[in-house]
């Protein structure tokens, strides 16, 4: 490694604030300050690199399209699907050792595999797992803890990698592994629980009969007895947390509000009962917050509680203060109360702090200071929407709704330009 080059790339990753604190996707740096999911890189590093760690597990996963937002964003050698595409130039010591376990892939035991393939998952790094994990693999009917937890894995890179697509279809076909996993290795803990809670949450989002979902639901009854009968206090309250939250669907399905307020008070009871004693736990503790609170924010919403909704908002950014996602959430909520200057304040925030939510971000921070009589600061925000997304109609539509000034004549040109 010439350590001229390497030195220009640090500096490049520390230009921007998104890129230096997102910068363990692009060269597992570790960073003192970060967003959850960069934390649980982290955490999940470790988790394989270290001897006698404990398996490190998060429950959230990014879109496939941060990934690529962010390799734009740091530049073209870091626009990449498999770490080994990075020039050795680039490479930080751990970004090192990661590509010579990949490269001895097939020499790594079932469980190196394993924890590999999570950590893999928390880099967004979809398309590599399904070229490193054969479809099957001949793990189809093994009872192998590591095998089962490596077919999860493929499949929910399969399941993520074609959000890109928007398909509509697809999800049906592509549950097919998780129902497997859900139907023959329940007694696999915690994988077993993750693929019925994945199945029944999917179905409830597409539009499954209730009466399906009452006998998904029954399953998930039995998931949870048979995964928190191992588990030790700590996991005990967040898988609990975890299917109480999950359960919700089915109240809501049914528009019973007080039910569904019931299961969500039970969820928020375990995880506020988590008593974390290492920094891993501490990761998950927060990341079990930060679902629960997005959830509870929408509950609070579809029941018309705008003031509860805020509160639990504001308690999300709290846990995550710099996930730009959290921020857009805290922006929907004023949005909503028509608080076009705390909207737009939460909505600039979330641009400041980088993808998956910075796009989004400045669109409806300029749709809120529109709001609020504002012409040419809208226009700022609304350019560097589209210069991030060429393709996006939104804020081409929002350049030519601006007013006839004879400065955004340039701004509405080529705009208009783009679509040529």
């Amino acid at each position: 490694m010439h350590a001229s080059d390497r030195l220009t790339s640090e500096k490049r990753l520390d230009s921007r604030l998104s890129l230096w604190m997102l910068r363990p996707y692009l060269d597992l740096t570790a960073v003192e300050i970060g967003p959850l999911h960069v934390q649980c890189i982290e955490e999940g590093w470790s988790a394989f690199a270290s001897e006698g760690r404990p398996y490190f597990l998060p429950q959230r996963a990014m879109p496939p399209g941060f990934r690529i937002q962010l390799g734009e964003e740091a530049g073209a050698p870091y626009a990449l699907s498999d770490p080994r595409e990075l020039p050795g130039r680039f490479r930080s010591d751990r970004w090192t050792l990661l590509c010579g376990a990949l490269d001895n892939w097939r020499d790594l035991g079932r469980d190196r595999q394993s924890r590999l393939a999570s950590f893999l998952h928390s880099m967004c790094l979809y398309p590599l797992l399904l070229t490193l994990i054969p479809e099957s693999g001949g793990t189809a009917n093994s009872t192998d803890a590591n095998d089962i937890h490596l077919m999860f894995w493929r499949a929910s890179a399969n399941f993520l990698g074609k959000q890109l697509k928007r398909a509509s279809t697809y999800q049906v076909e592509d549950m097919v592994p998780f129902q497997h996993i859900a139907l023959n290795a329940l007694e696999v803990v915690p994988v077993g629980f993750n693929a019925v809670a994945k199945v029944f949450v999917q179905k409830a989002k597409t539009g499954a009969t209730v009466s399906e979902l009452m006998e998904w639901g029954t399953l998930f009854e039995r998931a949870i007895s048979t995964a928190s009968a191992g588990m030790d206090e700590f996991d005990r309250h967040l898988y609990t947390s975890r299917f109480y939250r999950g359960m919700g669907f089915l109240p809501q399905r049914q528009n019973d509000k007080r039910e569904v307020g019931r299961l969500m008070d039970l969820a928020e009871v375990h995880a506020r009962s988590m008593r974390p004693t290492t920094t891993a736990q501490s990761v998950l503790f927060r990341e079990n917050m930060h679902a629960l609170l997005e959830s509870r924010t929408k509950e609070a919403l579809w029941v018309g509680h705008g003031d509860l909704a805020l509160s639990r908002a504001l308690q999300l950014v709290e846990i995550d203060p710099f996930d730009s996602k959290a921020w857009t959430e805290v922006g929907q909520v004023r949005y909503l109360r028509e608080e076009w200057r705390d909207a737009s304040e939460a909505y600039a925030v979330a641009a400041m702090l980088g993808p998956p939510a910075s796009a989004v971000g400045r669109y409806m921070a300029g749709a809120c200071l529109r709001k609020l009589g504002l012409q040419l600061v809208p226009a700022l925000f609304f350019r560097d929407v589209l210069e991030l997304d060429p393709l996006g109609i939104s804020p081409r539509m929002a350049i030519q709704d601006l007013p006839e000034i004879e400065v955004l004549k340039a701004l509405k040109c080529w705009s208009d330009a783009m679509t040529e």
